[in-house]
């Protein structure tokens, strides 16, 4: 049995899988190899004790919250391995413990028969050195009811570290919905597999840091998983690499559409990540106001105004919308630009007019769509709730729907092709600021013109990105800018450390 932080990749982090998934692939692969579910179960306790104890090895006091199916059973189990440790436990109980079945049961009676006692909610006093979160599983579907909230309200409101048993109690183990009210943990561990909800949507918020115990059974699995987790080690080996004598001419052409009037900033920001990703060449087409101006401080970029530029098939690859509006003048350049038969990664104000112009969407897309999930539900014609309740689902269906790559950005950002889906799990609160979309756009853009597929050129992109995210706020994540990347950037696609810790 192995127990794993997401700090370094690994194959058994490598995959997600949605609840029922896991449900029924561990009666499989129990049977399989020849051990009982309550075995299993007893695995996954000694795994949260083990952690419990190696996270916060001073802590002498716990609670432990139950609840009435196989998490509350993990918590029995913990308890017992608590008390036979000398730590002092209260554990409260969800409802009637006589009223448990299964393995569940098993449990109980194992904890009650080595001197552990079932206290009321009440009974708490003295304020706990842990508290394990054992309330609600993976089969929560619907709005979590009044007494597990009196229970998750009771959790939250007490100054002390929490364990989550599977995932945070109120979490949608599919798809990162809040369920009403969640337990605020300081620490997850996922049994068995990975679930997406813990790493997209409101899965960030309440998780705190994540760790997997595969119980030894989750290579046994045979279902098939949902979606792979981005891991930078593995990602980075697809970095478009440069022969000794390669010219500029070979490192990619890449054009930068947008910049509408009072928008500049958004292509800038676009064509200096391009740059920054090694791309040979970067040309920004934008409105005659700014045009001429937009290389001021940065000379390594091109410029061109349109109207009056044509030179379309000068690139390899073309970036469409960061601050391109959507007035007369923004529709006049999307239409040119989509005539031009380029891959294409199209973003921000494009997206928009792309959902209204459907009828002109090509045979052949060699393209990526970044939406956010407002952008989403345009695309989609649906509301902004509707794409948060499934994210998952929402980046499918944009797939589905536009052809190509589908990135739909956030906590958890998915990347969608026709074959399967990938999450990653980089990126930090700091980065929700103005333009960090119009900087991946760039990045994207930086490798398709460097000759890779949109369907390598995005997950590549989103976890460079996130990590880039994550370097720049070493010293601080509130007043983190776009522009703070760049250097983490040209570092990251420069790094050959094997070792490196991402």
């Amino acid at each position: 049995m192995s127990i794993i932080g997401l700090e370094k990749p690994h194959s058994l982090t490598q995959s997600l899988w949605y609840s029922e998934q896991i449900r029924e692939g561990e009666k499989q692969a129990a049977a399989s190899a020849g051990i009982s579910l309550f075995e299993l179960m007893s695995r996954a306790g000694l795994a949260l004790f083990e952690l419990a104890r190696r996270q916060w090895p001073d802590a002498r006091h716990w609670w432990v919250f139950c609840g009435g199916g196989n998490n509350g059973g993990d918590g029995y189990v913990v308890a017992r391995l608590a008390r036979a440790a000398g730590v002092r436990v209260q554990l409260v109980q969800l409802g009637d413990a006589d009223a448990l079945t299964g393995d569940a049961t098993t449990a109980r009676d194992h904890y009650r028969a080595d001197g552990g006692a079932i206290e009321s909610l009440s009974a708490l006093q003295d304020k706990p050195d842990l508290i394990i979160d054992a309330l609600l599983g993976t089969g929560l579907k619907g709005e979590v009811r009044e007494a597990a909230r009196q229970h998750i309200r009771r959790i939250n409101a007490t100054d002390a570290p929490v364990l989550a048993v599977d995932l945070p109690s109120g979490l949608c183990a599919d798809t990162g919905r809040l369920l009403g009210e969640a337990v605020q943990a300081s620490l997850t561990l996922s049994l068995v597999g990975l679930k997406p909800g813990l790493l997209t949507g409101r899965g960030p918020d309440v998780c705190g840091r994540i760790w997997l115990a595969d119980l030894g059974i989750q290579a046994r699995l045979a279902q098939q998983p949902v979606a792979t987790l981005l891991h930078w080690q593995q990602e980075r080996m697809a970095l478009p690499t440069r022969r000794r004598g390669a010219h500029k001419g070979e490192a990619g052409r890449l054009l930068i559409a947008g910049g509408n009037e009072g928008m500049n900033g958004a292509v800038r920001l676009a064509g200096e990540a391009a740059l920054r990703c090694a791309t040979g060449l970067v040309r920004i087409v934008s409105h005659p106001a700014h045009a001429q101006f937009l290389n001021l401080h940065r000379p390594e970029l091109m410029t061109a105004a349109f109207p009056g530029f044509s030179h379309w098939g000068w690139a390899d690859a073309l970036v469409l919308g960061p601050g391109l509006g959507r007035d007369p003048w923004a529709e006049a350049l999307f239409d040119a630009a989509m005539d031009s038969g380029l891959a294409m990664v199209i973003d921000a104000d494009a997206l928009h007019l792309l959902a209204g112009n459907k009828t002109r969407l090509p045979a052949v897309r060699p393209w990526v769509l970044t939406p956010h999930p407002g952008e989403a539900a345009v695309l989609l014609g649906c509301s902004l709730a509707d794409v948060e309740a499934d994210r998952l689902a929402a980046v499918r269906a944009i797939q589905r729907q536009y052809g190509g790559v589908a990135v739909l950005k956030g906590a958890g950002s998915l990347i969608a092709d026709e074959h399967h889906v990938s999450l990653c799990h980089y990126g930090n609160p700091g980065m929700a600021s103005g333009g960090m979309g119009d900087l991946l756009s760039g990045i994207i853009g930086a490798f398709m013109a460097q000759g890779l597929a949109p369907a390598l050129a995005a997950p590549l992109a989103v976890c460079l990105h996130g990590l880039a995210g994550d370097r720049a706020a070493a010293e601080g994540m509130l007043g983190l800018l776009a522009s703070d990347l760049l250097s983490p950037l040209r570092s990251l696609i420069n790094q050959v450390d094997e070792n490196d810790n991402k």
